[in-house]
């Protein structure tokens, strides 16, 4: 039954392709959603050639270019839009056309009638009904009259069962079905007489018995007996979409599936669909006529055609939810195979991929047989379904990195998983008796070698899943399976199951959650362990924190400070506001009602009264359990942190922290293993918080002596802690152990909207306007003790849910202020986070919703080539910078609202829908939406005084220390992370820690300039830094998986992104902490971010997910360019479509093709044009004639003197045109996903990520000159040095630089390199001494990386923020954003390249020519896969994720060839990673042959994208270049396009 599914060859493929009926064997194709592979019918829709805007999923091959192309030599290809008085004559046409064509068909449809109703003869009737057949396959609903439909399918029926005459009963057939897809109000009148059985028995009555045996004698009857087949199911599948249950009772599900595997693929498809139509409404009594449909429809799930598996499965699910509370039933289903057949299908290794809801019904099914067959249990562990439902959870967890297909919307699936582990499992003794418990019970006992291999499979992947911070409920469901796991496993195999998992830290990590049901298992569980073992895990428990979790429940007040501090003031009562309890989460039987609301099966006290019990019956007569439930090793440490914090109370001298320092260090590094809980309830991380920030310092009291004093002491600290770090300790460990603190004390909530239904609303505030997402309701009352400020209306008003206070202040004000106060209104940004794009800049106060939503936002005229308008664009985006950062600018009096939400004061930054949920995570584990979106809110305001913006701190004590490092001492992490909480310490000290790291470099070269400046070496060559002694930690080790995975969670939410309304916590740690997060989730976060807003508003209304691997829904825009003028035609490209949302792709003039290909090769051709010799751009430009500028460092630009604007005839003004113009192809590459062979520098993308470059990065991209600066800066430093201590000599006054005199190097105050660049002018700048040697380093380095190339990074970044803001790019580093822009550089290897590459038409795996093909591109040199890449796909490098990720993928096929295949050349169509490879007889041919391809055909294969389509070209009248001829008739040789 395998290849079932591709048994019979398509015949109606075979049909005529015009709709004329003379012959009864035509018939007209379904319009139904089961595609049917027919002849095409007449459609109304017209595509204009000229017309080349499509949509997302346009495809991208090419088409003919068409006159109205040639208009203009490049440009876009957009048709004008018709004018408003010819689009009204055309629709006044239509409308006269349609009222003639009415009357015309009803007059037919009367005469076809009477003849029909007379007594005619046959031949006559025949040709009545293909006259009826004609007018229905061309009428449109208005044209049929319900009394014509009521009049015509009697007759129509009675003539179906016409049996004398089978042309008749074959045109009456298609009649109706016809007569359904025109009026599908034609059903009833069908049902009425009788017509369902009549077609079922027709379909029934079919002989296929002997069809596979028919030769061509019979084959005319085999096709009449396949179109009365089809066109039968064609009815019946319209029938049933109306009147399913008449099509049920008439046997309509037998019927159509008797024959079924007879049926080519598409007519099954039909066949299928009919019966989803019918079990879409199954009667509540009677099994019978579906249950018989059983074992065809398990049989079916064996096919290879994912559809007909769809449909099968589909009318599966529905079954079983009619059965569930039926055991016979449950267990007749088991006996055809189905359980088989579901768990094959489930499994991720299976061949056919399902959607995501049938997937989860099918496991679905699975969850109901096991809660009422005992026989379904059996099979399913015999089945080892343990092992595939591990795969399922364990795609889950790790979704954060490249997911399965499955993995999309993975929440309800594992939901299913764990009910489905649930019911398989029996409940426990102390909960209620269900059904079938006692006999999986002894199941259970009776097998111990399948239930432990059943736990060993699952329970370490349900610890991950807890520990990636799923949401409250998987948790629970999580727990669950594994209390049931624990309290069933034996004695003697507890142990093993245990061995491989920490089992006391998971349990006190647990213990951290807020709902009184997670915590109940978790006393449950550790209840049952210490029965079996208390011997064991008394003392882990104590080390772990679970016992000091428990006397914190029973005990509140005596809880901890740290780890446990959430029972101090949140009193763990029912959570009256979930809409579901989490008793009955994972019941598979549904509440009877809706409006039932079973009671919480926990008591009030059952908790405490548990909690009491574990501790009296195990630790309390345990007498190495000491009193508190602490250990020596915490005791230690607490100690060591209370001295730390006495030192800093006595302000000690600094010296004297390191003794203490040392001994923390090596407490944390030790042998000594230190708990998470022992970790962060010693206090350490608050100390060493309080340590490095200086204590005062964090609180930001700038302007006078003390507080810079303080910054100093705190750089010192720095200094202090990290030569800790590159002595003698581990910092592996300590970030190890920050991240397991970290993952334990952090409560961030993930919100997943669970609205059932998105629907439009109508926001009043903060303005009018409709929106696609409901709106919350909101009550504004005065503040108490408000009295400047007037009451507001009552009235509950409907608010943007996604609107910032800003905004609803701006709202507010004027309404509520007393008339002396309109003056001092606040001044608000215009570009307001919360508002949805129409903004408050829109005049009017009632926009529509596509003025609203509208994500392309057209330029009133082009900027390109205008410098003035550049650099204004430039200004106001720098002002709008500043406006959106900074709370609106007021005098130091302004009068401001301040907002309230139960008592406490609301940031202005977030939004209102943040600040709720903010407040409902406080108070509970998740949130209650259906709660959040009907109940009324109620917000106090009240007026303050804006204080004056504090200034950020002075760093000049040490100027030489990277300002960026310094400034993560007294910069905030952000409003989420609260201060003085174990959270915030550990963060801080992460991000210290992690930019030590990344600035290692930096620092290296400091300290080696500070030993030579002290003496310590005399040697320039020592001056020289390297990585080592730094950290050199892995970036890796910095990651948190568990906020990578709630990080996930939430994008994976498509209200949040299409809004804009994630919590704040994932927008303020990305912003501090990006490295927290894997570099895959800010890829998707970044694309989200930048503009995902855009595109999932579109999408807001169906609830659909948006991927980042997806393509992208944007709309596509075709341009046409010139190959011989690329810069030109990408200035004019970006100065129409630069800041549109749409994606670009490229045409080239006079040549075929479009796509992909081309568009990818239109990128690399501008990044060489780019790298041409002459532009004036980089450095080294004025030192090439001709070629390219390369460099093994990377292209930096090159400095212009401000006074200077022409050099080498070069004008600098159209130097900054360039730059404009590379910054917009930059951002569009990043926005469409496209790949830049364009190798620039890492300083220059540290200018582009917006980082300050420093002395010790030239040497990135001038080696040479950076050296030797910081050669001259270690003489001035020693110079420096020895002044200050009183040391210095007359030889120290004038040092040698590698035993040459300073002036006797004959320096002058010009930029090396650039002799017309004038540093400074004077009498003492004319030749460099040791007097003057610190301001020309300065002034070097300022022109080299400050003023020389500022005026090109402003018209960069100008450039750039036309497609989108340059900011979303800060969450990455130098190295990532190259990933970003260049894609991959990887080493291919044999696997890989086996396993990412498709071998189709001719080829496999094995086929000796594949294994040469391989085996040469591992021999290619970089530059050679370079060029094989941009033959094949246009690009030379591959995209982000590298040849996994490259779309559609790299696909292998044989070239037939005519000639020799020797003497062939392969072939490519670069718009499909195309590879036709001919199957020559050796490598060393196939390697020769390859390489001329990819070297000499790279200006005709690649550039014209679609070589194969170029079909009996006449070769006689081409006469190109002599190398060029041989290449150009082996490729466009006439050749089958096997796509």
């Amino acid at each position: 039954m395998g290849n079932r599914g591709q048994k019979r060859a398509e015949a109606i493929d075979e049909f005529p392709a015009d709709k004329r009926t003379c012959s009864s064997l035509e018939f007209r194709p379904s319009t139904s959603t089961s595609p049917i592979e027919t002849t095409p019918s007449f459609s109304t829709n017209q595509t204009h050639d000229h017309e080349m805007e499509t949509s997302s999923s346009a495809s991208g091959s090419g088409s003919a270019r068409t006159d109205e192309d040639k208009d203009s030599a490049y440009g876009s290809c957009d048709s004008d839009d018709m004018g408003d008085t010819e689009h009204r004559k055309y629709r006044h046409a239509m409308l006269d056309y349609q009222r003639q064509r009415m009357s015309g068909d009803q007059m037919k449809f009367k005469r076809v009638l009477s003849i029909l109703n007379g007594e005619t003869e046959e031949s006559t009737q025949q040709d009545a009904l293909r006259e009826l057949c004609e007018i229905l396959s061309f009428c449109t609903d208005s044209s049929l009259s319900s009394l014509m439909a009521n009049s015509l399918s009697p007759i129509l029926i009675k003539m179906a069962g016409h049996e004398t005459d089978p042309e008749i009963m074959l045109l009456s057939i298609r009649a109706l079905t016809y007569l359904c897809d025109t009026h599908p109000r034609s059903s009833s009148f069908i049902v009425r007489y009788n017509g369902v059985p009549a077609l079922c028995q027709r379909l029934l009555s079919i002989e296929y018995e002997d069809v596979a045996e028919q030769v061509k004698f019979w084959e005319r009857e085999k096709e009449r007996n396949e179109v009365f087949g089809t066109l039968c199911l064609q009815a019946l599948e319209k029938i049933s979409l109306e009147q399913p249950l008449v099509c049920l009772q008439s046997g309509a599900i037998m019927a159509v599936l008797t024959h079924i595997e007879f049926f080519s693929t598409s007519i099954q498809r039909v066949a299928l669909s009919t019966v989803v139509n019918i079990c879409e409404k199954l009667p509540s009594e009677g099994f019978s006529p579906f249950m018989d449909a059983v074992p065809i429809l398990c049989q079916l799930l064996q096919y290879e055609d994912n559809q007909l598996v769809e449909h099968a499965a589909t009318c599966l699910i529905k079954i079983a939810e009619r059965v569930q509370q039926s055991s016979d039933m449950l267990d007749e289903l088991s006996k055809h195979g189905l359980i088989q057949q579901v768990t094959h299908l489930i499994d991720l290794n299976s061949k056919i991929t399902l959607s995501h809801s049938v997937d989860t019904g099918l496991i679905g099914i699975l969850v109901k047989l096991a809660s009422g067959s005992m026989t379904a249990v059996r099979t399913l562990f015999d089945l080892n379904i343990s092992s595939i439902l591990r795969d399922i959870l364990s795609t889950y967890d790790l979704s954060h990195n490249i997911p399965s297909p499955r993995a999309v919307g993975q929440s309800n699936q594992a939901h299913e998983v764990l009910k489905l582990l649930i019911q398989l499992l029996p409940v426990v003794a102390r909960n209620h008796e269900i059904p079938l418990a006692e006999e999986k019970a002894n199941f259970l006992v009776n097998n111990p070698n399948v239930f432990q291999k059943f736990g060993n499979d699952l329970l370490d992947v349900l610890i991950q899943v807890v520990d990636s911070g799923v949401d409250l409920y998987i948790c629970y469901g999580c727990l669950c399976v594994i209390d049931k796991l624990i309290y069933y496993i034996n004695c003697d195999t507890l142990l093993d199951l245990l061995k491989q998992t920490n089992i006391s830290r998971f349990l006190a990590g647990v213990f951290t959650r807020k709902d009184r049901h997670v915590i109940m298992l978790a006393l449950n569980i550790s209840d049952t362990i210490l029965q079996k073992k208390s011997d064991v895990f008394l003392d882990p428990f104590v080390k772990e924190g679970v016992l000091f979790a428990i006397d914190a429940l029973i005990v509140p007040e005596k809880g901890s400070n740290f780890m446990f501090s959430m029972f101090n003031d949140i009193q763990l009562s029912n959570n009256s506001s979930r809409k579901q309890c989490l008793c009955y989460s994972f019941d598979n039987c549904k509440s009877s009602s809706a409006s039932d609301t079973p009671t919480c099966k926990l008591g009030n006290d059952c908790f405490q009264t548990l909690a009491k019990n574990i501790r009296t019956n195990y630790f309390e007569k345990n007498a190495s359990t000491s009193a508190n439930g602490t250990t020596d090793i915490l005791e230690n440490l607490k100690s060591l942190s209370a001295e730390l914090d006495s030192m800093m109370t006595h302000s000690m001298v600094e010296e004297e922290y390191d003794h203490v320092l040392h001994q923390i260090m090596s407490h944390l590094t030790g042998t000594d293993v230190i708990s998470t809980f022992e970790f962060v309830e010693s206090g350490i991380t608050e100390s060493l918080f309080k340590y490095l920030s200086s204590g005062e310092c964090c609180r930001r009291v700038s302007g006078n002596d003390e507080s810079k004093s303080q910054h100093c002491i705190a750089e010192r600290r720095l200094k202090t802690f990290v030569r800790l770090f590159c002595s003698n300790f581990s910092s592996s460990e300590f970030i190890s152990k920050l991240q397991s603190g970290l993952s334990s004390v952090e409560d961030f909530p993930v919100v997943l909207n669970s609205i059932s239904k998105h629907r439009n609303s109508y926001a009043t505030v903060p303005y009018r306007h409709c929106t696609t997402y409901p709106c919350l309701k909101v009550v504004f009352e005065k503040g108490d003790g408000e009295s400047t400020l007037t009451d507001y209306s009552g009235d509950v008003q409907n608010v943007d849910p996604f609107s910032d206070f800003n905004a609803i202040e701006k709202f507010l004000w004027p309404k509520v202020c007393s008339d002396e106060d309109d003056g001092n209104a606040p001044v608000t940004s215009q570009n307001n986070v919360g508002l949805t794009s129409a903004e408050s800049s829109s005049g009017n106060e009632f926009p529509s919703v596509s003025s609203s939503f509208d994500p392309l936002v057209l330029p009133k005229s082009p900027a390109f080539y205008k410098l003035d308008s550049m650099e204004h664009e430039q200004n106001a985006i720098e002002k709008d910078k500043s406006i959106s950062t900074k709370h609106p600018q007021s005098s130091r009096n302004d009068d401001h609202l301040s907002f309230y939400f139960e008592g406490k004061q609301i940031e202005q930054g977030l939004t209102l829908y943040q600040a709720i949920i903010h407040h409902h995570k406080a108070q509970y584990d998740t949130i209650a939406h259906a709660t959040l979106w009907n109940e009324i809110h109620k917000v106090t305001y009240k007026k303050t005084s804006k204080l004056e913006n504090i200034s950020s701190p002075d760093f000049r004590c040490h100027p030489c220390w990277p300002a960026a490092l310094k400034k993560l001492l007294f910069s905030e992490i952000g409003s989420t992370v609260e201060k003085s909480t174990p959270c915030y310490n550990i963060l801080f000290l992460l991000r210290i820690l992690e930019a030590v790291n990344r600035f290692g470099f930096h620092i290296m070269s400091l300290e080696k300039i500070l030993v030579f400046a002290q003496g310590r070496i005399n040697n320039l060559d020592g001056v020289r830094a390297t990585n080592e002694g730094i950290l050199g930690m892995l970036k890796n080790e910095f990651i948190n998986s568990r906020l990578t995975e709630k990080l996930e969670q939430q994008m994976r939410d498509p209200l949040a992104i299409s809004t804009g309304s994630m919590p704040s916590w994932c927008t303020q740690l990305m912003a501090s902490c990006p490295f927290l997060f894997t570099f895959e989730a800010r890829s998707k976060y970044f694309r989200l971010a930048a503009f995902g807003k855009s595109l999932s508003q579109t999408r807001i209304s169906s609830g659909s997910n948006l991927g980042i691997q997806n393509e992208s829904p944007l709309p596509r825009k075709k341009f046409l360019v010139s190959r011989h003028q690329i810069l030109e035609s990408a200035a004019k490209m970006m100065d129409l479509h630069a800041n549109q949302k749409v994606v670009l792709e490229v045409k080239y003039d006079e040549e075929v093709g479009t796509g992909l290909g081309p568009t990818l090769e239109f990128f690399t051709l501008v990044s060489n044009e780019f790298q041409k010799p002459g532009l004036g751009m980089w450095r080294g430009d004025n030192l090439l004639d001709f070629g390219t500028i390369g460099s093994l460092f990377g292209l930096f630009p090159g400095p212009w003197c401000p006074s200077i604007s022409v050099s080498n005839d070069i004008e600098f003004p159209e130097v900054k045109r360039k730059f404009f113009l590379l910054g917009q192809i930059v951002a569009k590459a990043l926005h469409d996903g496209r790949v830049l062979d364009l190798p620039l520098s890492k300083a220059f993308y540290k200018l582009i990520l917006g980082q300050e470059l420093t002395l010790y990065d030239i040497q990135s991209f001038d080696p040479v000159l950076g050296k030797t600066l910081v050669e001259f800066q270690a003489l001035v430093e020693r110079r420096e040095y020895l002044e200050s201590v009183g040391e210095i000599s007359a030889d120290d006054l004038d040092p040698c630089f590698r035993d040459t005199k300073i002036n006797e190097l004959h320096l002058d105050f010009t930029l090396p390199g650039y002799p017309d660049y004038i540093l400074a002018s004077g009498p003492d700048k004319e030749m460099v001494d040791s007097s003057n040697l610190k301001e020309y380093i300065e002034l070097v380095v300022d022109a080299t990386i400050n003023s020389g190339i500022s005026r090109q990074m402003d018209a960069f970044k100008s450039g750039f923020n036309q497609v989108f803001p340059i900011n979303d790019l800060h969450i990455f580093t130098d190295e990532e954003l190259e990933r970003l822009l260049c894609g991959e550089s990887e080493t291919w290897n044999s696997n890989q390249l086996s396993d990412l590459i498709k071998f189709d038409h001719g080829y496999t795996a094995s086929s000796p020519p594949i294994l040469h093909f391989l085996e040469v591109i591992q021999e290619f040199d970089y530059e050679q896969q370079k060029a094989f890449l941009k033959f094949v796909t246009g690009a030379p490098r591959l995209p982000l994720g590298g040849l996994a990720s490259l779309n559609p993928k790299l696909t292998i096929v044989r070239k037939h060839c005519d000639k020799l295949v020797d003497v062939d050349l392969p072939s490519v169509m670069t718009c499909a990673n195309y590879l036709k490879l001919p199957p020559y007889s050796s490598k060393e041919t196939m390697k020769e042959k390859l390489l001329y391809a990819i070297t000499e055909g790279q200006g005709l294969a690649s550039e014209m994208g679609l070589v194969d389509q170029l079909q009996s070209t006449n070769l006689e009248t081409v006469e190109p270049p002599i190398t060029l001829a041989l290449f150009f008739d082996e490729l466009c040789k006439t050749d089958h396009l096997l796509m």
